[in-house]
């Protein structure tokens, strides 16, 4: 029966992700022509799909003894965390939901849960999506892209896509404070990995703790030997490229990560065979930084784009478009009314390049803050309600809600 279900849930998460992509591949291959069928992607079947099926290998393992049909409805499509995760397992979630009613409404974690959801909020409209604009022209406009509109685009891919899934992962635990739920962190400041394993303990923390638990150790884990724990590591991110999105695209991207991540634990294993291990300067961090962030953004690209041949594009122009200054239409993207009002009123805009200005100062602020600023979960512990951060708090609220002109969707909905 669980494996019935199991089968039964990965069977409809195949129909509606990836039945065209396998038909397309088909074609491709076979020289066929079977028609696409076009289907729609219901939003968030990733997420409840895997949740639904940790509940059913739990259950068969005896790790949960009874539920009721109304919780488990609840465990499945609780809102906050419905679309885009964090994933989450019964014993976080069903000891909490079992308290529902006999708690009083505590003012102050739920003064934490609305700072925290606005901080979600601050990351999502005014971060990601400002530098998803210049994103959005870039792989609008490759063929006209030089080298540094390329180096660019590669960076704003990075940020945008950071402030747009930790954002939404924010707000979904500040949502679900409100109620009295808290939420597993998802996030930790990923960028500041000094190695590729360190960057996947701090990067969507719920998907890699589904895959370690239902993949990697019934595969056998690392108790099988060296080469079968490499094949188990290379499994694992493959499927992890397949589940993000049904392409060929995603399955390179995971297997990149996959191949680095393989050296980098068999690097570390043969540290500790010859017992060198020590404490790592900070200088081989700050190395270790910067390569980890500069393989990240590499790969970002492929996760990216639509097609391989249109990746393989960027980097073609990153290394032969030539050194000239960023394509203006693609820095114009940060100038945003509220703050070119003060380039004006400062009279910097008749300055030479003052179109680069803002792009510059926003790329360099959102930096520092990737690499050396707290995480918006290390802040929401630490808050406490005063009027001076109601009043911040209020500010950026409403900020945000007046800068949702337009059409802002979650990258993480496609998934």
């Amino acid at each position: 029966m669980m494996a019935a279900g199991v089968i039964c849930n990965l069977g409809i998460l195949f129909y509606f992700k990836y039945f065209d992509f396998f038909i397309e591949s088909v074609n491709a291959v076979f020289g066929t022509s079977f028609l696409l069928k076009g289907i729609l992607l219901p939003l968030g079947i990733s997420f409840f799909t895997f949740q639904q099926i940790g509940f059913l290998v739990d259950t068969y393992r005896g790790e949960i003894r009874e539920c009721n049909f109304l919780d488990y409805a609840l465990f499945v499509s609780f809102f906050p965390q419905l679309i885009a995760g964090p994933i989450v397992n019964h014993n976080e979630m069903m000891p909490q939901f079992g308290k529902i009613g006999e708690q009083k409404l505590d003012w102050n974690r739920f003064a934490g849960g609305v700072f925290l959801f606005t901080l979600g909020m601050v990351k999502k409209v005014l971060v990601a999506d400002t530098f998803g604009k210049a994103v959005s022209w870039g792989y609008q406009n490759i063929l006209t892209l030089n080298s540094i509109d390329s180096l660019l685009l590669m960076l704003f891919y990075t940020i945008q896509l950071y402030f747009d899934f930790s954002g939404y992962c924010n707000m979904a635990m500040g949502l679900a404070e409100l109620f009295g739920i808290k939420l597993p962190i998802n996030f930790n400041s990923p960028y500041k990995a000094i190695d590729i394993e360190d960057f996947w303990k701090r990067w969507h923390m719920t998907l890699n703790r589904f895959f370690t638990k239902y993949l990697y150790i019934p595969l056998g884990g690392n108790r099988k030997g060296k080469w079968k724990m490499c094949r188990n590591l290379l499994l694992v991110f493959v499927f992890s490229g397949i589940w993000h999105g049904a392409g060929w695209t995603f399955i390179i991207w995971g297997a990149l990560h996959g191949v680095v991540y393989v050296l980098t634990r068999l690097w570390i294993l043969h540290q500790q065979r010859g017992e060198k291990i020590k404490q790592r300067s900070r200088i081989n961090k700050f190395i270790g930084t910067i390569c980890t962030f500069a393989f990240i953004n590499i790969t970002w690209v492929f996760f990216r784009s639509e097609t391989v041949g249109q990746a393989l594009e960027i980097f073609r122009h990153l290394f032969t478009g030539g050194i000239a200054l960023p394509a203006e239409a693609m820095m114009q993207s940060f100038n945003l009314d509220e703050f070119w009002y003060v380039i004006k009123l400062l009279h910097l805009d008749s300055l030479p390049y003052s179109q680069m200005y803002l792009g510059g100062i926003i790329t360099t602020v959102t930096m520092a803050v990737v690499f050396f600023a707290p995480n918006a979960d290390e802040v929401a512990v630490r808050f406490r309600p005063k009027a001076w951060n109601a009043l911040v708090t209020a500010g950026l609220f409403l900020w945000c809600v007046l800068s949702l002109s337009g059409v802002s969707s979650f990258l993480y909905f496609n998934f």
